[in-house]
């Protein structure tokens, strides 16, 4: 392990002399500058900025943005020499990265902001002290196989609808957190995990609860996360509208829906006035055959599990269709391929 010696130097240096190091790759976004401008000007530069010999910053990028932004002439600085350049790109990269790993003591954060109820301070100062704006869990990249599903989820994940998750992480990458309870046990995103390690990814972003797997929180947390989102209501005629959008640009790949979906979503939102008959490619797959009539009457039948489906199914005749989202004609009568779409006016 090579170790360095040499005497670091702390002085005040000329803001004008003093460059940003270009690859930095940790961003500042506008509210942390002001925050740390706010709290420079209420303490006083506390906190050097790290330089290399040639002034370029190694470490204080958001303080020295903030200098800027305060019209700081000079700050303090501490010249760190003698490291190589891997050595600076590591030293960079680690210092932004150990300071993600600290944790908040709920316990003693608590007691310290309680007494600090009657302190005077600007706005901007006050707002970084906000109870509520405090991280208490922290999120961790960890290895995909440290974390294992829940024995008791009872909720299964299709091929079609991992096609789904599959297209949205390759797209947008895992922008919703997985749950796990303190044993490395999925409480929320098995779907996730899974269409994760479908696609070879080897690490997953966790948010890590300080409860047991077995715990009756965290029984209660998996139900959530499998039926909350159910008791949301859905205009489904707007819906129609994004995903004619998304069609038109993309592919519905990633939305949980496809085209026949769609179709069908259309059928049962939009009157015969709206719905026209084309002969182009662009057509409406999976449309049942429309039958134009002053008013067709419908009936929205919602089921409150797969088994209920699947008896009504059979009940009237019609093969069962897995989807969640279905339309189908009593007395039943087959799909047929029919080119149906928006009036292009409307869209």
């Amino acid at each position: 392990m090579t170790q360095h010696n040499q005497p670091i130097e702390t002085r005040e240096m000329d803001i004008s002399a003093i460059s940003t190091y270009a690859k930095n790759s940790k961003t500042h976004p506008d509210s942390q500058i002001k925050s740390l401008a706010a709290a420079i000007e209420r303490f006083g530069f506390t906190q050097p900025i790290i330089v290399n010999d040639k002034n370029t910053i190694l470490a204080g990028h958001g303080r020295f943005e903030a200098a800027c932004q305060l019209g700081l002439k000079s700050v303090p600085v501490r010249i760190v020499s003698g490291l190589s350049a891997a050595e600076q790109k590591a030293y960079v990269i680690a210092d932004n990265k150990i300071a993600e790993q600290s944790i908040w003591d709920e316990k003693i954060l608590n007691a310290e902001l309680a007494d600090l109820q009657d302190f005077v301070a600007d706005d901007l100062l006050l707002q970084l002290l906000d109870r509520d704006t405090f991280a208490t869990h922290q999120i961790e990249q960890v290895n995909i196989d440290t974390i294992k599903p829940h024995p008791r989820n009872y909720k299964s994940h299709p091929a079609d609808q991992l096609d789904h998750l599959k297209k949205s992480i390759t797209d947008n990458g895992i922008y919703r957190n997985v749950i796990v309870a303190s044993d490395n046990i999925i409480l929320a995103g098995h779907g996730v995990v899974k269409a994760a390690k479908a696609l070879g990814l080897t690490s997953v972003p966790i948010l890590r609860l300080p409860i047991h797997s077995g715990h009756i929180n965290a029984i209660k947390l998996l139900t959530a996360d499998n039926e909350v989102s159910h008791l949301g209501e859905v205009d489904d005629r707007a819906l129609t509208t994004i995903l004619k959008e998304i069609m038109d640009d993309a592919d519905l790949l990633g939305t949980g829906y496809d085209e026949k979906m769609l179709a069908n979503l259309l059928f049962v939102t939009r009157d015969s006035s709206e719905i026209e008959s084309v002969d182009h490619a662009s057509e409406w797959v999976g449309m049942p055959e429309y039958e134009s009539t002053d008013e067709n009457d419908k009936t929205i039948v919602q089921f409150e599990n797969a088994t209920d489906k699947a008896a009504f199914y059979d009940l009237i005749g019609a093969p069962f269709n897995e989807k969640k989202r279905d339309s189908i004609w009593f007395p039943y009568k087959a799909r047929e391929k029919h080119a149906n779409k928006f009036q292009e006016e409307e869209l």
